[in-house]
């Protein structure tokens, strides 16, 4: 079979790791014929001459969503991926917001499958059929553990690291509820915790501090002997974005506002009418580096264990003092991250061949037998290898574009570039003009 993986990546130098593993995971693992197409260079005009037989639409294309107004624009150049032949299915991430935008998406190009993170009694609530068109749904995992990963990463882990604590993640917006909350609310009580302590902590939730990058997050999490942690997702849903700029609004005349203040004042009542709690590709990455995991408790899925592959914090921080005991127990720690390697990563259960072999597996029930290769076909496919091949020169012009980005925030005009981008020379004159009088 001829699978094409559509996907949407418009700066290839600073790409995570489980972004890369997640998306080249059917390359690697598949013994279909699999060719990729980056749309964020545009559409080519020989993709229709192709008769594929299944066609994936990637997490990293569906997140364009969250800029409305740029998805909008984007579903109209990509108009040429309606006429692709073959089975239509697209896999999804984080699916609290402009759902709408999804629905549309998934009705206007015939995608049929979705694999989802949402539970089963999620999925007609977020994709009705008469919006979405969508027939079948399959629950899977964020992410998955790259066998062609292990053995790179094994070089990492050794037995003496230097950080007894360590954490990285981003204060999330009110908008995914209170759930979202928990990322950083579990890096507040910790650094509180441990002050006047003898552990090391390394813990940071500003998203400009120590971002780690492709091998460099391995490395940080192989210093680590343990790691927090929560269950992704959101709480909340806002399918058509209004919550979201209700609270953007908001917190921005209000900067210090507190989550219940902005929950009365944004959407009150509406939280918990999401269950999109997840078990996230940082935890398996923690396995992989055999990195004790201190999580909040939560489901995980039913695949992580508490008190067997982590230590489990209560959401109302009662057992805060217990667990930093834990944590100075070094033996604790090692035995328990043993446990996760062993249970987790040994036991081959949740790996990227795995999922292919799901996603493969589900779409090919839906395909129909072809024909050979017409001569027409056979250009069309090597001219797409060679796009993707030489993906670094076609993606030139945004890389460009970062670096005019970086030089007018240097200069302190980056703002009113984006003014002019917005709304047009003219109108930025003349509110230049209307201020000056």
């Amino acid at each position: 079979m001829k699978v094409l993986i559509v996907y949407f990546q418009e700066n290839n130098n600073n790409i995570r790791n489980t972004i890369s593993e997640h998306l080249y995971s059917f390359a690697r693992y598949s013994e279909e014929d699999c060719y990729y197409l980056n749309v964020a260079t545009g559409v080519p005009a020989y993709i229709n001459r192709v008769d594929f037989d299944i066609v994936i639409y990637h997490y990293t294309l569906c997140a364009c969503r969250f800029f409305r107004s740029k998805f909008e624009k984007q579903l109209v150049k990509w108009q040429k991926l309606k006429t692709i032949a073959g089975y239509k299915v697209a896999i999804l991430h984080d699916e609290y917001l402009n759902t709408d935008l999804l629905c549309r998406f998934f009705l206007e190009y015939s995608i049929k499958m979705v694999f989802t993170c949402l539970p089963e009694t999620e999925w007609r609530n977020v994709y009705p059929k008469e919006l979405s068109g969508v027939e079948d749904f399959v629950t899977v995992l964020t992410g998955y553990i790259d066998e062609a990963s292990l053995e790179r990463v094994s070089k990492y882990i050794n037995d003496e690291r230097d950080i007894d604590i360590g954490y990285r993640a981003r204060k999330v917006p009110y908008y995914l509820g209170r759930h979202g909350c928990l990322k950083w609310q579990i890096a507040e009580k910790f650094v509180d915790a441990c002050r006047g302590s003898a552990l090391k902590v390394d813990i940071a939730t500003d998203t400009a501090q120590n971002v780690y990058f492709g091998d460099d997050w391995y490395k940080f999490l192989s210093r680590c002997r343990t790691v927090l942690g929560c269950e992704g997702g959101a709480s909340m849903i806002d399918p058509d974005g209004q919550i979201k700029a209700l609270v953007d609004d908001y917190i921005r005349q209000r900067p210090d506002a507190s989550f219940d203040e902005v929950e009365q004042a944004c959407f009150p009542g509406l939280d918990g009418n999401l269950s999109l709690f997840a078990l996230s590709p940082r935890h398996f990455e923690c396995c992989i580096t055999k990195t004790c995991q201190i999580l909040i408790e939560g489901e995980y899925g039913g695949i992580l264990k508490p008190g067997i592959h982590y230590i489990e914090v209560k959401k109302d921080w009662s057992n805060l003092k217990q667990v930093i005991e834990q944590i100075g127990d070094h033996d604790l720690c090692k035995a328990i991250a043993g446990n996760a390697y062993r249970d987790i990563v040994e036991s081959g259960r949740f790996t990227y061949r795995k999922f292919v072999n799901t996603v493969i597996g589900s779409s090919s029930r839906q395909v129909r037998a072809k024909t050979s290769e017409s001569e027409a076909e056979k250009k069309a496919l090597k001219k797409l290898i060679s796009r993707e091949r030489n993906s670094n020169m076609y993606l030139m012009p945004q890389r460009f574009k970062y670096l005019i980005h970086d030089l007018l925030r240097y200069l302190g005009v980056f703002e009113k570039y984006l003014q002019i981008r917005e709304y047009g020379l003219q109108r930025f004159f003349a509110d230049i003009t209307g201020r000056r009088k």
